[in-house]
């Protein structure tokens, strides 16, 4: 040992390495120390994130679908109640599972000898069953104290249910636990005269919940509004113990108030023992049913890779701490000459002036080179920096636009959907009107009154001419994207002649408060030459929107100061904000009212190419008012 230490204290270059290596020892020890404190409370702050945001996407995903079955059962709840008929009500609940693949049943059930030739039961009830969608009248069952039918009952109001068995003996029934959504159905007294209720499976909602898999070892859980388990790891444990019985003893104080927690709807995240492990645990309510959602994450496995990490690190801190020992006495050993130009030129880099060049040294010796090399690392370093700093730039750029092109792409996409639904809609309400009425025709036609059937042609009429107009609207759309424009044949014709026209053709919806009137301030010998066919198209989609929009009061077409077209109503009008929109295609200012959002546009297409302009009066406040000007006076 006394040789060791001679011969230690005999070299200069080995006791100065050792030197360094205490020094850095213990400066990599406070550094390390410091640094992997710091990684901990990151990575547990990514994990708490992380954890938090599957479950946020997870409440607004299944926040979404309820969204929607509560907008589908509350829609279907106002339908049925102006629609009370036995078919009628069948076809609706058939309807809605077809179009909502995400609903396993939907009902609709009626109080005790609503209808007295069907006796005192009737639920039309529809069920999805793997691929197979059944209707059926339900019954004969006492529906009447069943909790998705009492719930809106008594409450008065719309509700979500707990989960709940539907099996019942002898009747169409899921599988599956189900939850749903109920919606009191009344009259126009407002009197309670049925239920409407759309279900889910808890087997769908378990697996929208129960893939959520932040780290492996992590699992879900879902409960009821007393506690029970309805979604757990362990399916025995489901609906036959709850987050209070289930806790350890040693943890069974930090349950309780978690449970207390998740029960009182709040969101959050607590750390105790699970299964004998140290484990985090993260919350979020659904609000609407009283349940609440939680993540279990086990301690080691959100800090696994950190783990993995703090023993490579040490491992290559300890090989680093032997090798630098070794440089560090080589260094000291050839260091035979000053090292102060050198460290100046250090000290001048370590001030941030690395953009300029530094001298170049004429010594040949090891600190000479090392000059030379650092002063060539230098300029290396300020291209590399500009560099990065060219390719950063470029780069914001580029995210920039494409930044720019996606939301472009979702706004397309969001406005082909959108006009798909519509379009869907209005194309089949006038379909389902001239199926209706074809069918019925079919099989009573000599049993129904002349006046009837002619009432009945009348509106399969209407019906034809409502599809034969969204025809037009869209090939006239897509001829004027492509740049087609249309073929006009100009003639010279009448004025008043074709605005008597337009308006003949007019049915007024609400003919009992609402007059349609022409007016005009030429003679009828007055002529105008353009396309005297998109012109009365033009007159006739005008006349129709007010119609659309008009209840009581009038309708006037005008012919004014020999080269205007005025179409005046007094409607609900358009509101200030909503007016710059108007001429945009597809836009519609009420998604529920007929039309594609096509007909105003094709106007103002149309009038342009004929040589006129289109525009709204903003000094009108008794409805809409719109002016078609002409360049030319009629002749």
């Amino acid at each position: 040992m006394k040789r060791v230490i001679l011969y230690i204290q005999q070299r200069l270059s080995l006791r100065l390495g050792l030197q360094i290596i205490l020094i850095i020892t213990v400066i990599f020890s406070v550094v390390f120390d410091f640094l992997f404190y710091r990684s901990k409370q990151y990575v547990r702050q990514v994990a708490i994130e992380r954890a938090n945001q599957l479950l946020d996407n997870t409440v607004v995903r299944i926040n979404g679908i309820m969204d929607q079955t509560e907008a589908v059962t509350n829609y279907m709840a106002a339908v049925s109640s102006r629609n009370l008929y036995p078919d009628s009500l069948l076809s609706f609940t058939r309807r809605v599972v077809t179009n909502h693949d995400f609903l396993t049943g939907f009902a609709i059930s009626m109080e005790p000898y609503f209808f007295p030739e069907m006796g005192r039961y009737f639920s039309a009830y529809t069920l999805r069953q793997d691929d197979t969608i059944t209707t059926v009248r339900e019954g004969p069952f006492e529906y009447f104290d069943k909790i998705w039918y009492s719930s809106p009952r008594s409450q008065g109001a719309p509700c979500w249910v707990d989960a709940f068995d539907d099996y019942n003996e002898g009747t169409l029934s899921a599988r599956d636990i189900l939850t749903s959504y109920c919606c009191p159905m009344r009259d126009a007294s407002g009197k309670f005269i049925g239920s409407v209720t759309a279900s889910i499976t808890l087997k769908w909602l378990s697996e929208a919940f129960t893939g959520i898999k932040p780290y492996p070892n992590s699992s879900a859980i879902m409960v009821g509004r007393d506690g029970t388990y309805l979604v757990h790891p362990d399916t025995a444990k489901l609906f036959n113990e709850s987050i209070f019985s289930d806790a350890a003893p040693e943890s069974q104080r930090d349950i309780d108030i978690l449970g207390k927690a998740m029960l009182a709807g709040r969101s959050g995240m607590t750390q105790t023992i699970v299964d004998g492990n140290e484990a985090y645990i993260f919350y979020r309510p659904l609000e609407r049913t009283g349940w609440s959602i939680a993540i279990v994450c086990t301690e080691s496995d959100v800090f696994s890779r950190y783990n993995r990490l703090l023993y490579t690190v040490w491992i290559i801190v300890g090989i680093g701490l032997l090798l630098l020992l070794f440089f560090c006495y080589q260094t000291v050993r050839k260091a035979v000459s000053p090292l102060r130009q050198l460290a100046q030129q250090a000290r001048h880099i370590s001030d941030g002036y690395f953009d300029e060049p530094l001298p170049p040294s004429d010594r040949e010796d090891s600190v000479g080179r090392l000059s030379n090399s650092f002063s060539m690392m230098q300029r290396s370093l300020q291209k590399s920096v500009n560099d990065i700093r060219t390719a950063n730039s470029q780069l914001s750029a580029m995210n920039s636009q494409l930044s720019t092109a996606l939301q472009l792409k979702m706004d397309i996409a969001k406005q082909k959907q959108d006009f798909v639904l519509d379009m869907t809609h209005q194309i089949r309400t006038p379909l389902n009107v001239i199926n209706g009425f074809a069918q019925v025709l079919s099989a009573n036609f000599h049993e129904f009154p002349e006046e009837e059937v002619a009432d009945i042609i009348s509106r399969m009429k209407s019906s034809s001419v409502s599809i034969s107009h969204i025809a037009t609207m869209l090939a006239a759309k897509s001829a004027s994207d492509v740049g087609q424009k249309p073929k006009f044949r100009f003639t010279d014709f009448s004025c008043n002649a074709l605005c008597r026209e337009a308006v003949a053709s007019i049915i007024l919806k609400h003919p009992e408060t609402v007059d349609i009137r022409f007016v005009t301030n030429i003679p009828d010998s007055q002529t105008i030459c353009t396309d005297r066919r998109n012109l009365l198209l033009i007159l006739s989609e005008l006349l129709n929107n007010a119609n659309k929009f008009t209840t009581e009061g009038s309708i006037t077409l005008e012919v004014k100061d020999g080269r205007e077209f005025v179409v005046s109503d007094t409607g609900v009008g358009i509101p200030e904000a909503e007016r710059k929109r108007i001429f945009t295609p597809f836009m519609k200012l009420d998604i529920f009212n007929e039309g594609v959002g096509l007909g105003l546009p094709f106007c103002q297409y149309t009038v342009r190419l004929l040589g006129g302009e289109i525009s709204l009066d903003p000094d009108y406040n008794q409805g809409s008012r719109f002016i078609i000007t002409f360049a030319q006076r009629v002749a």
